[in-house]
């Protein structure tokens, strides 16, 4: 994928990842643009989180005591 692809779907991923906002693209397309060197310059691409709710990892509730 070329540098510039990347930046795309990046920038893509961070505007639905903020609800999908009018009028954002200039900064989501620099905030992918800064991604996008800094994984030029280490070699490393950034971890690629999900968007999809059922995929969250973290805390759950806490376990409700039993009403019987």
């Amino acid at each position: 994928m070329n540098n510039e692809n990347y930046i795309r779907e990046l920038a893509y991923y961070l505007w639905v990842s903020e609800g999908k906002p009018e009028g954002q693209s200039s900064r989501h397309w620099a905030i992918a643009s800064k991604m996008a060197s800094e994984r030029h310059l280490t070699g490393k691409a950034p971890h690629k989180k999900s968007i999809d709710p059922s995929e969250a990892k973290g805390p759950t509730e806490p376990a409700q005591p039993d009403q019987t």
